[in-house]
């Protein structure tokens, strides 16, 4: 065992075997990069001894880790509001460009932190969320498509697009769906699953279900002839109920279907404080309002309008009102 100064424990057990070669498969406490003009041969010594290692090297060389980290992944996660509220907020024509610029440029560094900042835990974040961002683009894509391809008196589309919407929105939940029953699970190391999949596919499932029913429901009691939207979005909401219901009895290559029941009851209290805190929030907020509402004086009453500025306002109305078209 072997103990680094910022008192992490690295298990080097299976390390020094076969004529010294470094694998990081039994700790993810710190990555061990080699060389790529050897790392085919390290490959095939770590295959033998179910060792693994990610042929990686910091760019950073000497860099601290935790400086490593900040500069790597934790500016690049604050590039992203940052540029979004650059690119909303800004009077400048350009802004709104350099404000996508830098949060795009975020999100790439961000999915790039596994191979920039390998020895961060933070980087699974990264991962999980360079694996997602097609299947995610694509369901959001869908449903733009379906909402506005309808009857709306805005941005509407032409209604060809409305297959084309399902269809993506379909591709987009068979490529998740993949990812937990077939071999595009994200993989931080070999079956080695990445934690924050675990909290993300059930609250994904569970949350875009409550959205599409809810966004079903407003359709019919506030838009107008949305009836056909609003069964499309019955019938979206309806997809990820059924793969919550089939990963609760279908075991996935790497996630039981235990596992899965465990992390959606966690996703339900997570869903359910976060609900029960927005509305306590409005609820305070509204309550504050009130009490400063009835706090405040009543306003004093004006003097009623003499007879002379009742004429003259009558006379005013005369003048304005009947006229011809021009």
């Amino acid at each position: 065992m072997l103990a680094s100064r910022w008192a992490v424990t690295l298990d080097l057990t299976w390390h020094f075997d076969h004529d010294n070669t470094l694998s990081n498969r039994p700790t993810r406490d710190g990555y061990l990069g080699v060389p790529h003009s050897i790392a085919s041969e390290f490959r095939a010594t770590a295959s033998k001894t179910r060792g693994y290692i990610m042929n990686i090297r910091g760019f950073s060389g000497g860099m601290d880790e935790m400086l490593q980290a900040l500069l790597l992944f934790w500016i690049p996660v604050s590039m992203v509001p940052l540029g979004l509220w650059h690119a909303l907020s800004s009077a400048h024509p350009s802004s709104p460009l350099r404000g996508r610029l830098l949060a795009f440029s975020g999100v790439v560094l961000i999915c790039l932190s596994p191979w920039t900042v390998p020895s961060s835990p933070s980087s699974a974040a990264g991962h999980l969320l360079g694996a997602i961002i097609g299947p995610c683009l694509l369901i959001v894509l869908g449903i733009y498509l379906i909402s506005f391809s309808g009857n709306v008196p805005v941005g509407k589309l032409p209604r060809s697009d409305r297959k084309m919407g399902v269809l993506l929105t379909g591709v987009g939940f068979i490529w998740l769906a993949g990812m937990h029953w077939w071999i595009l699970t994200p993989q931080l190391a070999q079956n080695e699953v990445n934690p924050y999949w675990y909290v993300f596919w059930p609250t994904f499932l569970l949350l875009t279900s409550c959205l599409a029913s809810c966004s079903a429901v407003a359709l019919l009691m506030i838009g107008d002839q949305r009836k056909k939207e609003s069964n499309i979005m019955f019938l979206v909401s309806g997809l990820p109920f059924a793969l919550l219901l089939l990963g609760l009895k279908v075991d996935g290559p790497l996630m039981t279907g235990d596992e899965f029941r465990e992390h959606l009851w966690l996703a339900v209290a997570d869903l359910s404080g976060f609900a029960v805190g927005s509305i306590l929030s409005i609820f305070v907020f509204a309550l504050v309002i009130y009490v400063y509402e009835r706090s405040l004086p009543e306003p004093e009453s004006i003097i009623p309008p003499t007879e002379s500025e009742l004429k003259q306002v009558s006379t005013l109305i005369a003048t304005h009102l009947g006229g011809e078209e021009e």
